[in-house]
């Protein structure tokens, strides 16, 4: 008899875990440049209650990042020799409303473009921002690509 409580009840926190495990978004990411030589990036990960970290770039620029639903955060990326790029993602409607999922794979390239020799461009706002659409989960990315350049005072400062 007590065999047969211990089961049920270990079957009882079991599936009672499985209702309330959090759901993980996990961005395959791949960092490319014209000399292939992405594995020398630093990724920094801001999250929105301002922790940082840093991740991990494989030999190929290959990255990993797994991320709680309902979070927001801003991915840096740089590299010697070329300007750097912020992505920001909110993982908020990263679920489909009535499909029954814990974990979503989400997979996105990087482009690093090479630094004047000024080492003066920018870009005037985060490069990327990637969103989910309420109801459906489907992924929306948004890019803005505009460059700017710093004043002399401003490079000279910055490095």
């Amino acid at each position: 008899m007590n065999a047969r409580l211990l089961l049920a009840t270990a079957a009882t926190i079991l599936s009672a875990g499985c209702l309330f495990a959090s759901k993980q978004v996990t961005f395959h990411g791949k960092i490319e440049t014209l000399d292939g030589g992405a594995r020398r990036t630093v990724v920094l990960v801001e999250r929105a209650n301002g922790e940082l970290d840093s991740l991990v770039v494989g030999a190929n620029g290959s990255f990993k990042l797994q991320v709680e639903a309902d979070s927001q955060l801003r991915l840096t990326f740089r590299q010697n020799g070329y300007i750097t790029k912020v992505v920001e993602v909110n993982t908020i409607n990263a679920f489909p409303k009535f499909k029954a999922e814990n974990d979503r794979d989400v997979r996105f390239t990087v482009e690093l473009m090479p630094q004047s020799p000024a080492n003066d461009l920018v870009f005037a706002a985060p490069v990327g921002h990637i969103t989910f659409t309420k109801g459906s989960g489907l992924m929306k990315v948004h890019y803005d690509h505009t460059l700017v350049t710093l004043p002399a005072a401003d490079v000279t400062a910055a490095r």
